[in-house]
């Protein structure tokens, strides 16, 4: 039994390291525990404490000594970690010890099977509900003026968004543009009937719904419209934040004075554009404003759940504006597709959406791997048609292949 119980420890020391361990290693994390414990027992415990206490399994970049390049095992836990949150299986293991991870040709392939995993699509998940915001978020609602929209609903429309992002993730051609420009929704029958539309299937569960008005992907999607909005009217500002740093990919500098709304303070029967506009026309908010607020605008025909409406305060809904971009040029602006339009077809969205996964991935900022690195993944995720998938494999690969390079020389790669 004890012999059986080091075979254990082996492996598990093995498996914790990510590599074959040496006879120094050996004896120092087995035969070193099973001389010195009173008994087998505690000989395993000690083991294992001993091992997951060490830097070797603490900080995975540590080289076995000074000066060592990464080997193939070094590139294994990097796709691993970068995928799938996880330690090495044994398929990327033996291409470490088969020498196929020295190409870049090889850690593509690793990278293209391991997308495959169920753990890749974990990961990819936790990117979505962080790029799209989705921690713990109030959705309560004036139950006086959507007496409809409930805990319920809240948690439904959760789901919808939820299944149609991996539907488009996880879809055959998996397009980033079909997250901006998609025109239906994924609904059961009383989200569809709450935001007037028909199911397809009345008697199914979560399904693909045409909607009428400007709907586009993620922009409109009933859930991210009721959570940035108040709980008794739509919110230009939070929702032109959201479309500003995620959809666009513009930086934005914290308010120099924070102001905040006091709906009660306005004349009741301002628009909550006129509103916006009263609140944010002075020039040291203008500075950001004049890129929020005409995004923000784009969304006005979205009540504060999400529904097309045509009208606020008995005004027609004005959600039109003109956008100036950071090269100076001016888009009309008329509703959120033409938002979407707008990010779909502009470079500094596409590298702001591969910025952030990159750094969800990777957990560190894609700079680190040099200066072209973003414009490279860029490159490579245009001429891809834009396919979600294969920025994740893109992502890997060169977070297992380009650290040695920035670490024999600073600042390159």
């Amino acid at each position: 039994r004890a012999e059986r119980l080091k075979q254990f420890c082996a492996r598990f020391v093995e498996a914790a390291f990510r590599r074959p361990i040496g006879d120094a290693e050996h004896q120092l994390y087995v035969e070193a525990a099973f001389a010195r414990a009173p008994d087998a027992d505690t000989a395993v415990k000690r083991c294992v404490l001993r091992t997951l206490s060490s830097p070797r399994f603490l900080y995975p970049e540590l080289p076995r000594e000074e000066g060592e390049r990464p080997d193939g095992y070094a590139v294994a836990s990097r796709l691993s970690f970068a995928l799938w949150d996880s330690i090495p299986d044994e398929t990327l293991l033996q291409a470490a010890e088969k020498g196929w991870l020295g190409s870049e040709k090889g850690v593509r392939d690793q990278a293209v099977r391991m997308v495959g995993d169920p753990r890749a699509r974990a990961k990819l998940a936790g990117f979505f509900a962080h790029w799209l915001e989705l921690g713990e978020r109030d959705l309560a609602k004036d139950k006086a003026l959507f007496p409809n929209f409930d805990e319920a609903v809240a948690a439904d429309l959760r789901e919808s968004l939820l299944r149609f992002v991996e539907g488009v993730a996880w879809g055959e051609r998996s397009d980033y543009r079909e997250l901006l420009l998609a025109d239906y929704l994924v609904l059961n029958p009383e989200l569809a009937k709450l935001y007037g539309a028909s199911a397809p299937d009345p008697e199914g569960g979560f399904q693909k719904v045409p909607m009428r008005g400007a709907r586009a992907g993620v922009l409109t999607h009933p859930y991210l419209l009721s959570a940035f909005a108040y709980h008794n009217n739509t919110s230009p500002i939070h929702r032109g934040v959201f479309l500003t740093r995620h959809i666009v990919g513009r930086s934005l500098k914290p308010p120099p004075v924070a102001v905040a709304f006091k709906d009660d303070e306005f004349d009741p029967d301002l628009t909550m554009r006129e509103k916006v506009t009263q609140l944010t026309r002075d020039t040291a908010c203008m500075s950001c404003h004049s890129v929020i607020n005409p995004l923000g605008f784009s969304l006005e025909n979205f009540d504060p759940i999400g529904r097309w409406r045509d009208r606020d305060r008995d005004q027609p809904v004005d959600p039109a504006s003109d956008y100036v971009t950071p090269e100076g040029e001016t888009v009309r602006l008329t509703s959120a597709r033409d938002v979407a339009r707008y990010a779909v077809t502009n470079p500094a969205a596409h590298r702001a959406f591969a910025a952030a996964m990159f750094h969800h991935l990777v957990k560190q900022p894609v700079s680190a791997y040099g200066p072209g690195a973003l414009g490279d993944l860029r490159e490579r995720f245009t001429r891809s048609e834009f396919n979600i998938r294969e920025l994740m494999v893109e992502i890997a690969t060169v977070a297992a292949t380009h650290r040695a390079e920035t670490a024999e020389a600073p600042g390159q790669g």
